[in-house]
């Protein structure tokens, strides 16, 4: 089809039985997330985000053990978190509101918590937050006002926050899931 890119690099599924493609045209009035068979190459459209003004490209999805993965999307005029079984249905959307999910963080699937920065509590400068796997619980980490970017830990125990301000010069902190500061790492003090 002419005037249509690959979006993303290809990905595979967690089985390995099928390539995760996106796939946008060059206005960016629609994004596909599309499911090729590895045996066959048989192409199936599992998720098809639609705007007549422009839909952004979000990250590949985030997979669960069962197959079923996370998907971000502005369908709703808001980037949010979805969740889809293995074969594209829409399972529950997992966040909701008039603000934005600017960043995914971290899944601990054993504790069914979604971790990600978003602009819940401020427009301009965003936040950790964590959600059940439920779209219930949503819960701001981070308090100090300003911006956060955040890394979580691959055992899903401890985050590490990168924060500054208008007045401050980036700091960085180890806190515990929960919010709790645990150390400071650098106070990068002026």
């Amino acid at each position: 089809v002419t005037g249509v890119q690959t979006c993303a690099l290809p990905i595979w599924t967690p089985d390995s039985k099928k390539v995760v493609l996106q796939v946008q045209n060059r206005e960016q009035t629609f994004l596909d997330l599309n499911f090729a068979d590895a045996r066959d190459g048989k192409s199936v459209t599992v998720v098809h985000e639609t705007s007549k003004a422009w839909v952004a490209i979000n990250d590949n999805p985030h997979w669960l053990k069962d197959g079923s993965f996370l998907w971000q999307s502005e369908r709703n005029g808001w980037n949010h978190f979805y969740h889809y079984n293995q074969d594209g249905k829409l399972l529950r959307q997992l966040t909701d509101g008039k603000w934005e999910v600017v960043a995914f963080s971290g899944l601990d699937e054993e504790k069914g918590l979604l971790y990600f920065t978003s602009t819940q509590h401020s427009h301009i400068a965003p936040n950790a937050y964590r959600v059940k796997l439920d779209g219930t619980g949503l819960t701001r980490l981070t308090q100090s006002e300003g911006s956060h970017r955040v890394t979580l830990s691959p055992a899903s125990n401890y985050f590490v926050d990168s924060w500054s301000d208008l007045n401050t010069p980036t700091q960085t902190r180890l806190f515990d899931t929960t919010g709790k500061l645990i150390r400071n790492i650098n106070e990068n003090r002026v």
